[in-house]
């Protein structure tokens, strides 16, 4: 016999497959959600760049994920599977935030939650896409900001001190259809954290 949790997120399932069924999925994107409090200060640290530099910005209503890889192709069942194939050996693993930092791209910025730990979140891109040193986990705040809305904000960031954890023990994927991400599914680790 299910248990009650085990039903609903059966329905879930079953909620999404449908709601997918009416648009046609043009891109997978594979990325560590954070649990819904994480997601909520990344909300309102954008609305806090939004003020203080007085207008929208590029990734202004993106998410808080850890972007893992986008997949573009006609065989997203293969690609489903292969990933869950590879994610039956992960080890469910503390994921630990401190602070923030900032990327450099020509004249522009980018603001983002640093990782403390990210060779775990490394080592699944790796098995999962290929070696990439330049691969670098982060949780973004504000991307590609011109030196004058970095100026703006980027003080204010600075002396901030932020600090949290979650347990990654799973990959989000989200199906892009002709109107906006949604939820495809989540593939759970295979490796018992307590073994």
């Amino acid at each position: 016999m299910k248990s009650k949790t085990e039903t609903q997120k059966v329905q879930a399932m079953k909620t999404t497959m449908i709601k997918l069924q009416d648009y046609s999925v043009q891109e997978l994107f594979f990325v560590i959600a954070p649990p819904p409090h994480i997601l909520s200060d990344v909300a309102v640290l954008k609305d806090d760049v939004q003020y203080l530099i007085g207008h929208t910005f590029e990734d202004r209503y993106a998410k808080g994920y850890l972007p893992l890889f986008r997949y573009e192709d006609q065989h997203i069942d293969d690609m489903i599977r292969f990933v869950e194939s590879r994610a039956a050996g992960f080890r469910p693993f503390n994921i630990f935030i401190k602070d923030f930092g900032v990327f450099y791209k020509g004249s522009k910025r980018s603001i983002h939650m640093d990782i403390v730990n990210k060779y775990p979140i490394r080592d699944i891109f790796e098995k999962l896409v290929k070696e990439e040193p330049t691969y670098t986990p982060s949780i973004s705040i504000a991307r590609n900001l011109s030196d004058e809305d970095y100026l703006k904000c980027w003080p204010y960031l600075k002396g901030l001190h932020y600090s949290q954890h979650f347990t990654c023990d799973r990959i989000t994927v989200l199906a892009r259809t002709e109107k906006k991400w949604m939820h495809f599914k989540d593939i759970e680790f295979g490796i018992n954290p307590w073994e």
